[in-house]
């Protein structure tokens, strides 16, 4: 008892026992049992969090913030990937029969109707967390899930206001993936707030997809029309990138001729092409972990988080 007491740092025992304990485990190579723990406290101590993608900005970015929390916390990760709904169910099955307390999905913009992993889920009585977006099927008085979302709205309101107050009329948009809720309200809120601040969308709004290269083939279609905008606003850094390369490669000056704006503060939007004015959020992996570890403790319940939208101001905006 004195031993698994000294190696836990439980205070009744006094320094000198717990470094001669825990000399004596290094020396062994001796290392406590957590899972005997886990089932006498009746927690595992293990979370499951899955992915889309790991190689991508988007999964990267919720990995390594969570991850970070996780570890804080004394929580370890088992990490998943899912490319389609099959391996999403799969991933589940594996992570419950390893005693997860619960599963994180980032999951696929496809998944928006309808989610394998909440299904599975659901009826094992966990709880479930969804990052940036969720399936249509998890609405209010879902039992035990919640989600984690950026606020769109206000993204696309600090960017517009922005670029007004520099004098931009004649913008052009590129945004994200048509299918994702989110990237659809960025597309809405930017459609209403050009028309009450006086601006007009060249072209009309294009939704332009999720990389760099989607950027670019469509800014080199604007930049061929016979007249041409002050500024862009991008729904992803990573469209911002593409667009900034096509402005750049047409002899035109950033943000001398064009502007632009980009969105999630992403690597390229500090080591691009150039340095992206865009909008900051709050990282979603750790507002996730934290959202439910503050639900197991007790301390809160885990209802949906919507993040605020920050504008970050850097050289790729300036007046029309």
């Amino acid at each position: 008892m004195a031993v698994s007491k000294a190696l836990r740092d439980e205070p009744d025992i006094s320094s000198a026992t717990k470094e001669r304990v825990r000399s004596e485990a290094e020396k062994r190579g001796y290392y406590p049992n957590e899972s005997a723990r886990n089932l006498r406290v009746k927690r595992s101590g293990l979370v499951g969090l899955i992915l889309a993608d790991l190689g991508s900005e988007e999964g990267s970015g919720v990995a390594g913030g969570f991850c970070e929390a996780a570890q804080k916390s004394g929580i370890a990760v088992q990490v998943g990937l899912a490319h389609n709904a099959k391996e999403e169910a799969e991933q589940v099955r594996t992570m419950l029969g390893r005693g997860v307390e619960a599963i994180f999905v980032l999951p696929r913009i496809s998944t928006e109707h309808r989610s394998a992993a909440f299904e599975a889920v659901k009826k094992a009585g966990l709880p479930i967390l969804f990052f940036k977006r969720y399936p249509a099927d998890v609405g209010p008085g879902s039992s035990r899930a919640s989600w984690v979302v950026r606020n769109m709205r206000e993204a696309a309101r600090v960017v517009l206001d922005h670029l007004s107050d520099l004098g931009h009329r004649r913008v052009a948009y590129l945004g994200g993936h048509p299918a994702a809720r989110s990237h659809a309200e960025h597309l809405q809120a930017i459609l209403e707030g050009v028309e009450t601040r006086g601006m007009g969308i060249l072209g009309g709004a294009q939704m332009a997809g999720l990389k760099p290269e989607d950027g670019e083939r469509e800014m080199l279609k604007i930049l061929e029309g016979k007249e041409r905008p002050t500024a862009v606003i991008c729904g992803s850094d990573a469209v911002a990138a593409g667009a900034a390369r096509a402005i750049l490669q047409s002899s035109q000056g950033i943000p001398k001729d064009i502007s632009v704006a980009g969105l999630g503060d992403e690597e390229l939007s500090r080591y691009g092409p150039v340095s992206l004015t865009t909008v900051r959020f709050p990282c979603l992996g750790q507002a996730g972990f934290a959202l439910w570890k503050k639900a197991r403790d007790g301390e809160a319940e885990m209802k949906p988080v919507i993040l605020p939208a920050e504008l970050v101001v850097r050289g790729s905006t300036g007046n029309a």
